[in-house]
């Protein structure tokens, strides 16, 4: 299918699309840098402030966490009925002032609130991307974007590993001592003063994409959040599953990149100038690779006739990562850490192919409300529940510092195990609710759940 019989189709052309998806990347890839940097801001901040891994952890995701899951829905509800280009630049303007905020914090409470900040801005992301990629693109032909896009959360984490790492340890050297505006800051507040201002260049980039037509409206286009929540609960099953298997996947996948640059300074007495760019590196190629090539796998069983093509991929995709997550608590060497670390990057696909099995069952209306509850759960087990748990159990259970890997190996592999089991629990749910919707075949569609049908 060429670009014209794209648009007559009421798609915009080829090439356009792909530009959006392409500025929706460099957007995730900019949030994630925003929310990974602190990362490598452990030893600093926890001395700045005098606290453990656990209170850090509250800052790293659970103060994200909070006023992410609270603004997510309604702010989707705006992006299903508004401008969605000017949402995201709105957005994106938003987390990069708060990321420049959380530089300028001088107390525990103050940098708490900044971190509260870009969460709100966070959450208006990746519900309208998706919306606005999937009214771009034919159904048989989403796969492949999606994945490219949800590749980015890998982009991201790899640029603020290789990013940070060689920037927290330039300015941690005293490399902005003479700097007229930053040098008066902490090394670790110029960190994130610096990080914020891409985003804020970026921002208007987003209004030169077009604002696609809305693919496969209902007949009542207006709907209520009652109407919402009955939808889902017609297909309960297949939403959940994919849901919860997606947060499970990604908290197995956070629970282990976010305390790299810490495990690799107290187990190997590696800097971040060592650790950023060589897992970034990683994180670039393997992150980016493995999410490509799960979408393709996907698109090519889609067009072959596999209703559930993305459910099965993510399912083979967990049940391989459960191994190299596990056997972090056995490797003692960074180079065989890493090798474990690159699989994992390797196998996580389930974070963009779980959005392309959510928006293709779930009508025009809907798809931003659902992705976001789905990016909320995502998020709280990710960034929070993961990343809390590894260090609960490196501070309470083991009680030493030095075996943040063992905490990394329990948490990681656990999480890889009940997602694969979650998606495993609800592929024939999956099959039905695909079958049943087909919300963007054509005009004459099955009945959505909710007393309408697809126009």
């Amino acid at each position: 299918m060429d670009a014209g019989v794209a648009s007559e189709q009421g798609y915009p052309p080829r090439a356009h699309a792909w530009y959006a998806v392409g500025l929706f990347y460099v957007a995730v890839v900019l949030s994630y840098v925003d929310r990974q940097i602190m990362s490598y801001l452990v030893g600093p901040i926890r001395a700045h402030f005098a606290i453990n891994d656990f209170r850090f952890s509250l800052l790293h995701g659970f103060a994200f966490v909070i006023f992410y899951s609270t603004f997510a829905l309604p702010i989707a509800r705006l992006t299903d009925r508004y401008n969605r280009r000017v949402i995201v630049v709105a957005g994106i303007t938003l987390w990069s002032l708060m990321t420049m905020a959380c530089g300028l914090a001088n107390s525990y409470t103050e940098l708490f609130l900044a971190r509260l900040g870009v969460g709100i801005g966070e959450a208006v992301l990746t519900p309208a991307a998706i919306s606005i990629i999937a009214d771009s693109f034919p159904p048989d032909r989403r796969a492949l974007p999606v994945a490219f896009y949800t590749s980015g959360v890998h982009g991201g984490s790899a640029i603020a590993n290789i990013v940070g790492g060689l920037v927290v340890g330039f300015i941690m050297a005293g490399g902005l001592a003479g700097a007229s505006l930053l040098g008066s800051l902490a090394g670790w507040q110029a960190v994130f003063v610096l990080v914020g201002v891409p985003g804020l260049l970026f921002a208007p980039l987003l209004l030169t994409i077009a604002e696609p037509r809305r693919q496969g409206r209902l007949a009542q286009s207006n709907v209520s959040f009652r109407q919402l929540l009955s939808y889902l609960g017609a297909h309960r099953r297949a939403y959940l599953s994919t849901i919860f298997g997606g947060a499970f996947s990604a908290m197995s996948g956070s629970a282990a990149s976010a305390w790299v640059p810490a495990l690799f300074a107290r187990k190997y007495g590696w800097p971040p100038s060592a650790i950023g760019p060589t897992f970034g590196a990683i994180m670039l190629c393997c992150g980016t690779v493995g999410p490509l090539i799960g979408g393709w796998i996907c698109g090519r069983l889609a067009r072959a006739g596999r209703v559930a093509a993305p459910t099965e991929v993510m399912i083979v995709c967990m049940c391989c990562a459960v191994l190299p997550a596990g056997a972090l608590i056995a490797v003692h060497s960074p180079y065989w850490t890493l090798g474990c670390l690159a699989m994992m990057s390797l196998l996580g696909t389930p974070l963009g192919l779980a959005q392309v099995a959510i928006q293709a069952m779930t009508p025009n209306e809907m798809r931003a409300q659902l992705i976001a509850l789905y990016l909320l759960i995502v998020v709280l087990f990710g960034s929070a529940i993961g990343s809390s748990a590894v260090a609960a159990l490196t501070d309470y259970y083991f009680k030493n510092d030095a075996d943040i890997g063992s905490s990394m190996a329990i948490v990681s592999g656990g999480a890889a195990v009940l997602s694969a089991l979650s998606f495993l629990s609800g592929l024939s749910a999956h099959r039905g609710a695909m079958a049943r919707t087909l919300v963007d075949a054509g005009p004459a569609v099955a009945d959505n759940g909710i007393g309408q049908r697809a126009v």
